[in-house]
């Protein structure tokens, strides 16, 4: 069985390897909690935004952030300034969103684009259009590459730098927890703010500016968030150590002028990557963004086709949501179960192996409460994987017998749909497709944080920031095969294939973080116990 270590930095040192305690406040939580909250919230919307503008462009933007994310994340980890490095992602990232807002109003305010407004209205130009267009789709990308970078560098180096020792308050669970619930809220409110001003104002162009100016306003709250914190946190202070070069960055530096070096320099994070004991975790994480039973536009497009209202896709959308909030809850006390599981199993007196793989000091107080956080991940991420799949299974069955249901129709029921109102879907089976999919939003977002732990604790602490960039590009080319297979099966009626797809794509994903696990821990379960009748975590 593989045994890594729990990180120094996890543990409470600092970046050139001293320790600090750390005892966060309330104050300084939640001054990061602010920053990411503007954070997400403008990420969060212009991605909506970007959407309604062109869905095109948004491959060309999975394109981008496959060739460039690992790049960022490189950067991120070798500037040994943390407040420098967030406030420039928060600078570039709201400068792009800021100038990408004005040449998508020049684009939009072309006279054959404006349909009844008449203030600000351009006579139509091709060329500025293209130009506009080109321009605007380089911002987005740029946005993008930015707010991955600002992520990274909050998520997998201040938070992991000023969290709290295992069991205390504001631990590294806790503010993953909170952190991912702001994410969520954002990514639930946000485009339904921006949804709601289009619709008042009644122009798209209104919207654009909106959005444009919630970025602009949000710069000074941001930062003066950012550099509380900062000035408040010895630990973040501290400048961070810069990784030693690679024998690929060498070769790189000593063939600067060669593409070839340079090639192999860029793409010098899959080897890192690849490397690490926790990249089997990851690429099972980021094989779910392939999947379509979730609350993409191909989706809700595909429900609006089959004769589902908005109202109803609102409101399961909006159930789902609580779901996905629910797990930032339900993780922390899951990961806390889990790991105290096994401390009950020792103090039991039962002779069991270190099912977490990672070697302990032996005495150490501290490293058994890592310890036993790494174990509850492994074990509570599993249990969040496996509701994923139990869950997605039914929403597979629903959308094909909804498929198979729509294809016995008969002519003249087809014919009043075209004429009139479309006919509803069967209604239980659309119990079974909405109550299930909400469910299954729970499985997905307590493996995400666990997988997220996971990475902060096991990846080396000057690997970090590389390991998050290259995790970013995997996870970008999952969303770019979605993509592609949507466009590859656009007609309604395949949509079942795309289901059945994605119904696969999970169950791989299970099948390698249940393997990885198993080589960790030695089993998946304890089946004497299952033969007594009591559950694994019981123990």
């Amino acid at each position: 069985m593989d045994s890594f270590e729990v990180d120094d930095e996890t543990t409470n040192t600092n970046g050139d390897g001293g320790v600090t305690p750390n005892s966060l406040t309330r104050s300084q939580a939640l001054n990061l909690y602010v920053s990411h909250a503007f954070s997400t919230w403008n990420a969060r919307g212009y991605e909506f935004a970007a959407i309604l503008f062109t869905a095109a462009a948004m491959i060309i933007v999975y394109f981008a952030m496959i060739l460039f994310s690992s790049s960022v994340g490189r950067w991120v980890e070798q500037s040994p300034d943390r407040l420098r490095t967030l406030l420039s992602t928060i600078l570039c990232n709201r400068g792009s969103v800021v100038l990408g807002s004005f040449f998508w109003i020049l684009v939009l305010s072309q006279r054959d684009l404006v349909g009844d407004e008449t203030r600000f209205v351009l006579p139509p130009n091709a060329a500025l259009k293209g130009a506009g267009f080109a321009v605007a789709v380089t911002l987005g990308i740029v946005e993008r590459l930015s707010a991955s970078g600002n992520l990274i560098s909050m998520e997998r180096d201040w938070v992991v730098a000023v969290a709290a020792p295992a069991g205390r308050p504001y631990d590294l669970t806790h503010l993953n927890a909170v952190m991912r619930r702001i994410d969520l809220v954002c990514k639930l409110i946000s485009p339904i703010l921006i949804a709601a001003v289009i619709s008042a104002l009644g122009s798209v162009r209104l919207g654009v500016v909106f959005t444009g100016l919630t970025s602009l306003l949000s710069i000074p709250v941001e930062i003066f968030s950012a550099a509380r914190a900062w000035h408040s946190s010895p630990p973040l202070q501290a400048p961070r150590a810069v990784p030693p070069p690679s024998t690929a960055a060498a070769e790189g530096a000593a063939a600067s002028r060669s593409w070839l070096a340079r090639c192999r320099r860029h793409f010098h994070g899959f080897e890192l990557y690849f490397g690490t004991a926790v990249w089997i975790p990851s690429v099972a994480l980021a094989l779910l963004h392939f999947n379509m039973l979730t609350w993409r536009a191909t989706f809700v497009t595909y429900l609006i086709n089959v004769g589902y209202s908005l109202n109803t896709i609102t409101v399961a959308r909006a159930v789902g949501s609580v779901f996905e909030i629910s797990s930032t809850v339900v993780t922390p006390r899951g990961i806390e179960y889990m790991g105290k599981a096994r401390r009950r199993a020792r103090l039991s007196g039962e002779d069991e192996e270190d099912e977490s793989g990672v070697s302990l000091i032996a005495g150490d107080r501290e490293e058994s409460r890592d310890v036993q956080t790494v174990t509850g991940l492994q074990r509570f991420g599993l249990w969040g994987m496996s509701w994923q799949v139990v869950n997605t299974v039914p929403v597979t069955l629903a959308l094909w017998a909804i498929s198979a249901l729509k294809d016995e129709e008969s002519l003249s029921a087809f014919a009043r749909r075209i004429v009139a109102e479309q006919t509803s879907p069967n209604v239980g089976w659309s119990v079974v497709l909405f109550s299930f999919l909400a469910c299954s939003r729970l499985g997905v977002w307590v493996f995400d944080l666990t997988t997220q732990q996971l990475t902060q604790t096991l990846v080396p602490a000057h690997q970090r920031s590389s390991f998050a960039g290259t995790e970013n590009s995997v996870v970008n080319i999952f969303e770019l095969l979605g993509a592609g297979a949507a466009i590859a099966f656009p007609r309604t009626e395949q949509y079942k294939w795309l289901a059945l797809a994605s119904l696969v794509s999970v169950v791989v994903s299970w099948i390698m973080y249940a393997g990885w696990v198993r080589r960790q821990r030695g089993h998946l379960l304890h089946w004497e116990k299952l033969a007594r009748g009591t559950c694994v975590g019981s123990r």
